[in-house]
């Protein structure tokens, strides 16, 4: 795991707003995002049925922004981010 960035603290920013971050592919590209899991922001029309946005210790699930639809990565993956403050 990277351990210059905090996940517990991008967890955070995810549920509170809108961040903006970079994460490696499983495929080895690098994917640049911007997503949530701020309901507020999302929209209720996006929220997942049941449980389908509990992020693991191993993998995050956010709603992207740009796309309109749920991604996930793998945690160790994580390679930089910053909230994003409208």
């Amino acid at each position: 795991m990277n351990t210059q960035i905090n996940i517990d603290d991008f967890k955070k920013a995810l549920h509170e707003g809108k961040v903006k971050f970079s994460y490696t592919k499983k495929n080895g590209d690098l994917r640049e995002a911007q997503g949530t899991l701020n309901l507020d922001i999302m929209g209720e029309d996006n929220k997942p049925k049941g449980t389908g946005y509990e992020i693991s210790d191993s993998n995050i699930r956010y709603f992207d922004l740009n796309s309109g639809g749920w991604r996930s990565f793998i945690t160790d993956n994580l390679i930089k981010w910053v909230s994003i403050n409208d």
